[in-house]
């Protein structure tokens, strides 16, 4: 399923363009085992709201239940865990965008306080790491069924 690249590079080793890439590739094969419909995935997309222009580091967009569905996705590759604020600032882009997901993926664990907003707000969130094939290795309730 991961190709060998991916396979034998830890995350916290890529490149920043690397890794959101790499984050692309984990949520394009999430992806293609629900069979969405109209299934499209960008990295790093600029979008404009009317409270400002927005840099999305992976865009999604599918079609489901006769409608388009819009999902923004960040990538942050840390060392130290994700705070509640950066969990904050993508549910803020999601209200301003008008998208229905926010999703977050981060090379570090999150603290307690970013758990409890985004489970709170409906943000998705996704630690990624590099052991073995198996890419992810937390995953929020919010995104709990995609476990692979």
């Amino acid at each position: 399923m991961w190709d060998d690249w991916y396979r034998h590079t830890k995350a916290e080793e890529m490149t920043p363009t690397e890794f959101e890439d790499y984050c692309r590739l984990i949520l394009e094969r999430f992806a293609q085992k629900e069979n969405l419909q109209d299934f499209i995935i960008l990295h790093d997309v600029h979008l404009e709201s009317d409270d400002g222009n927005y840099q999305i580091d992976v865009f999604a967009e599918f079609r489901a239940l006769g409608v388009r569905f819009k999902v923004l996705c960040e990538c942050k590759q840390y060392k130290n865990r994700v705070s509640r604020e950066k969990v904050a600032v993508l549910e803020s882009k999601v209200r301003s965008l008008g998208a229905q997901k926010g999703i977050l993926l981060s090379t570090a664990k999150f603290q307690k306080g970013a758990i409890q907003y985004a489970e709170k707000h409906g943000i998705a969130l996704i630690e990624v790491s590099k052991v073995g094939a198996q890419p992810v290795c937390y995953v929020s309730p919010a995104f709990r069924s995609y476990e692979e």
